[in-house]
Formats: C-alpha cells, sequence, structure tokens
C-alpha cells in the first residue's frame, strides 16, 4: 500500500498520519497490477533467511512506486507479477505485516475469500485472553492488533453495536482482570464496544458440548489467535467458546485433539486470524516473525505456524497434520520460515 499527498503529490509506502510538508491526510493509492523490473536469485543463507536459493524481486505497479519482494518462484523482467488466492476452506493464507497490521490483515483475508461484514452483520470476536500480563508478553493477543482487527470491520461497514469482544476465564483469574491489565478493555472502549463475558452468558447443547450462545448466533465468528511457539494456539482459543464445565469434563473424558476434531465442524461461521509478528517463545522472550495468518481452519493454521517457526515441540492436536494436505495462499513457507525457537 502506498500514501500519496493530493497537494504535494509526495507519496509513502508506510502509514502516516498526515503529510509531514502539507499537514494534509493522505489518500491511499488504489492497488494496480504490478511487473517485475529487477530480478537477483540470491544463494547464500542468513540467519532470517535460511532458506536457498531464493528471489529478491523489485516490482513496479501501474502508479510507478516500486518495492522488493522475496519469492521463491523465478521471475523474468517485464513478466507479470501476481498473488493467488485460495478460497479452499482448508486454505491458510500467509502475509508479512510490513508497516500496517490492518493492511497485512486485510490482505490475509482477501487471499482465502474476504469477509462479509455488512452493516447488519453480527459479529463476535474472541482474542485470545490467558493471563493478567502487559502486552510486550504476548501472553494475550496484543491492543494493536485486536484495534487493527475492529477497525477493518467498521471500514467494511460493521457496526459497533453489533460487534462483541468476548471472552472467558478457565482459570482462577477474572477475565476482566486479565483484560485490563492487557490493555484489550482500552481498546473496546476505544470503539465504543462492550466486553463480553461468555461464562456469564447462555450456552447451547450442540452435540456433545455447550457453546456459548453468543458464538453459534454470530454471523461472524473471528478466533483472535495470539500464535505461540509449541502450542496450537488457535485451536486452544478455540475451546473458549465452550461452557467451562463443559470443556473440563472433554478433556476428562477424551483428549484436545478429540475435542478439537469435534468442535471445529460446529463452528461453521469461524475465521481464524493469527497475529504472528511477534511470538512468545518458550523462554517468555518474543521472537519476531512478522506475520498475519488467516484460515477457516484453526488446525491447519496452527499447523502451517508451526511449521514456519520450526519450534522445537509440535503439539499434539496438529503434529499428524501433513503439511502438503494444506492448500497455502500469499507467502510460501521457505520464503518466510526460519528457527525463531533459536533466534
Amino acid at each position: 500500500m502506498f500514501y500519496e499527498c493530493q497537494k504535494c503529490k509526495r507519496r509513502w509506502s508506510h502509514p502516516l498520519s498526515e503529510c509531514p510538508y502539507c499537514l494534509i491526510v493522505l489518500d491511499k493509492m488504489p492497488e494496480s497490477g504490478a511487473k517485475v523490473c529487477g530480478a537477483a536469485k540470491v544463494s547464500i543463507p542468513t540467519l532470517f533467511h535460511p532458506n536457498t536459493p531464493y528471489n529478491v524481486l523489485v516490482l513496479e505497479d501501474g502508479g510507478g512506486n516500486c518495492w522488493s519482494h522475496k519469492s521463491e518462484k523465478e521471475y523474468q523482467i517485464g513478466e507479470e507479477f501476481a498473488i493467488e488466492g485460495n478460497n479452499n476452506p482448508d486454505a491458510v493464507a500467509v502475509w508479512r505485516v510490513k508497516y500496517d497490521q490492518k493492511e497485512a490483515i486485510a490482505k490475509a483475508l482477501d487471499l482465502i475469500g474476504g469477509i462479509d461484514a455488512g452493516a447488519n452483520a453480527k459479529i463476535a470476536v474472541l482474542p485470545t485472553l490467558e493471563k493478567a500480563s502487559h502486552s510486550y508478553f504476548r501472553d494475550n493477543a496484543s491492543p494493536e492488533f485486536l484495534a487493527a482487527v475492529l477497525g477493518l470491520l467498521l471500514e467494511k461497514g460493521a457496526k459497533a453495536e453489533n460487534i462483541a469482544v468476548a471472552g472467558q476465564s478457565f482459570g482462577d483469574m477474572p477475565v476482566g482482570a486479565m483484560a485490563q491489565k492487557s490493555g484489550l478493555v482500552a481498546v473496546c472502549q476505544k470503539f465504543g464496544i462492550v466486553p463480553t463475558d461468555l461464562a456469564a452468558g447462555e450456552f447451547i447443547q450442540s452435540g456433545q458440548f455447550e457453546i456459548s450462545k453468543t458464538i453459534l448466533e454470530a454471523d461472524i465468528f473471528i478466533n483472535l489467535s495470539m500464535e505461540k511457539m509449541g502450542r496450537a494456539a488457535a485451536c486452544e482459543n478455540m475451546f473458549r467458546v465452550l461452557k467451562k464445565e463443559s470443556y473440563e469434563a472433554q478433556a476428562y473424558l477424551s483428549s484436545k485433539t478429540a475435542i478439537a476434531a469435534g468442535l471445529a465442524p460446529l463452528l461453521k461461521n469461524m475465521i481464524v486470524i493469527g497475529e504472528a509478528e511477534f511470538v512468545p517463545r518458550s523462554n517468555r522472550l518474543a521472537a519476531f516473525l512478522g506475520l498475519a495468518l488467516a484460515s477457516r481452519s484453526a488446525a491447519n493454521l496452527d499447523r502451517v505456524f508451526g511449521e514456519i517457526a520450526q519450534s522445537f515441540k509440535m503439539p499434539e492436536i496438529i503434529k499428524d497434520i501433513p503439511m502438503e494436505t494444506i492448500p497455502l495462499a500469499g507467502r510460501t513457507i521457505k520464503e518466510v520460515q526460519y528457527q525463531a525457537e533459536i533466534f
């Protein structure tokens, strides 16, 4: 995305609140096709680019804007460049976050068919919320990522009064305390949205599960997952739509793998958005991956993230999912992969 000042015609590749020269709001330039105007092959691996060879392209759009792009595929100068989407419900979109999280999230969603957030759509957003900790630990969904998702929904026509940002606690810490310290309550207040405690609401029996009525009756359920190394974070966050006692009973009688497999088909309205810009490692220090992911399958999204981050531990829920069976859109695994557990 490029931004242009309509007065002085200067352009920027990162979002600014206003032109620093003219002090007026910048306009987003319309996206147009791109052509390859430069290409080079890299054969020497580095810490963040271990998979070689790869190609570095210089792309130019119809407005004359140029930028670099890492590509596993080889292109010739003058060739048209395009990113293909995939509407398969099992597909996972992977996209780089450069300067604008909202732009990256929008692109990832478009690659899997988009999201229809009209004015009358009832939307439930379930951000990862596990601990009462500051946002830089990345135990929970970050305030910035939640704000980007809510801003995108409103841009697409959704109404704040039809959006529920929900959560519940499966432990001793009240969900309100976790949401307050993590900064998510402040985001809800900014957008005029009242946070919802699922545990205080109704639950509906669906098959062997008791599922939140708020989630089941939503037209769109957004599972907003903070991805974590060694965890199936999107699947685990999906469990929070269940009544606590129902989840504990199922976990005692079976396994998380069985719960995920049984619950996913009941959440036909679910879209998973994976936050993977800064992700926590096993030592709690955050590593930079700079990614946003999207899918309609929580298990597939977790499996793709695990392959990208090359975590030392592959969770039981997803370890038996073959990577070759998961359709990908956007960036390929090799383009964004490195061993983030170490570096």
